[in-house]
């Protein structure tokens, strides 16, 4: 009986030596696993390091570049329109008419004028327009105005003449209507009666 109990008891010092033991050699193959595993270990912590998400590095914000600021450009101001009727006119005695300011009894008369700008002697012209023309109550025949110069003829017929008194002096109204921005004017001429 004591035999028994001492095999036993060396059994189990046995089985606890070797699971002891096996223990303990299991606990020192796990460091020889790292030695020997160390160049894969170190590829797995390589490949963990590789596929492991980049950190977000901040990118440099993009600012944007100063629009090229217009240069401001000469600011026309616009050309003052003259307003309807607003340049006064004048009629002026061609020179043909102011040399000799006669009108022949019995004959046909033409008598030229220039209408003009106020102030201006023919230098500007105004383009257009209506003019009448008397003797009195005789109504001559006035051509248009033309264009650049101004200038009209005024016609009486000899029928009109023959009425007037020779040495006579009386006076030829031309009335111009007006054109556009220019205004009506009213010229008054003397001219004498000859036989």
């Amino acid at each position: 009986m004591r035999k028994s109990r001492i095999s036993l008891l060396v059994v189990a010092t046995v089985i606890a030596t070797i699971l002891v033991a096996g223990c303990t050699s299991s606990n020192q193959s796990s460091p020889q696993v790292v030695s020997t595993n160390a160049s894969s270990t170190t590829a797995s912590t390589s490949s963990a390091v590789k596929t492991a998400a980049p950190s977000a590095t901040p990118s440099p914000s993009a600012t944007p570049s100063p629009s090229a600021t217009p240069s401001p450009s000469a600011s026309t101001s616009p050309t003052p329109t003259a307003s309807p009727q607003s340049v006064a006119t004048s009629i002026y005695g061609a020179p043909s008419f102011n040399s000799n300011p006669t009108i022949t009894r019995g004959s046909q008369a033409n008598l030229q004028f220039e209408i003009v700008p106020a102030g201006s002697t023919g230098a500007l012209a105004v383009p257009a327009g209506t003019v009448t023309a008397k003797i009195g109550s005789i109504t001559g025949q006035v051509t248009p105005i033309t264009g650049g110069t101004a200038s009209v003829t005024v016609s009486f017929t000899s029928a009109q003449t023959n009425g007037l008194t020779a040495g006579s002096t009386p006076t030829v109204t031309l009335s111009f209507a007006g054109y556009g921005n220019y205004k009506p004017s009213v010229g008054v001429f003397q001219v004498t009666v000859v036989q």
